[in-house]
């Protein structure tokens, strides 16, 4: 990990979310720049465009810096206790029923695709 290699990493990001940002604003729509970001970035890769021993440094370095992205989070809900506990039993159910959602909607596609793949390594 060179300190060259961490600021190609980091304009590579920075451009895609700069670019994100601007195709959001140029098309008014409601879709988060970072997630539209994610997709291109997603896309790069797969077609080779970015090769992925570019941003590999990067990557790992906010990986191994994500807790603090958490400390506002876990701030907030410190100072919305009470809005916490008045809207607990929602806030359960939400997350269990989305996890729930996410659980199945996850094991469903993994068995499509080793479905799949038996089904294209028998023939």
């Amino acid at each position: 990990m060179t300190a060259t290699s961490l600021l190609q990493g980091l304009a590579i990001l920075l451009t895609l979310q700069w670019l994100s940002t601007e195709i959001i604003a140029f098309l008014d729509i409601p879709f988060p720049p970072p997630l539209l970001g994610m997709l291109i970035l997603t896309a790069l890769l797969c077609t080779g465009v970015i090769k992925e021993k570019y941003i590999s440094d990067i990557c790992g370095a906010l990986i191994d810096k994500m807790a603090l992205l958490f400390l506002p989070a876990g701030v907030s809900m410190i100072l919305y206790l009470d809005v916490i506990k008045a809207e607990l039993l929602p806030i359960s159910l939400t997350l269990v029923i989305s996890s729930l959602i996410i659980l199945t909607s996850t094991a469903l596609v993994l068995e499509m695709l080793l479905r799949k793949k038996e089904k294209g390594g028998q023939q």
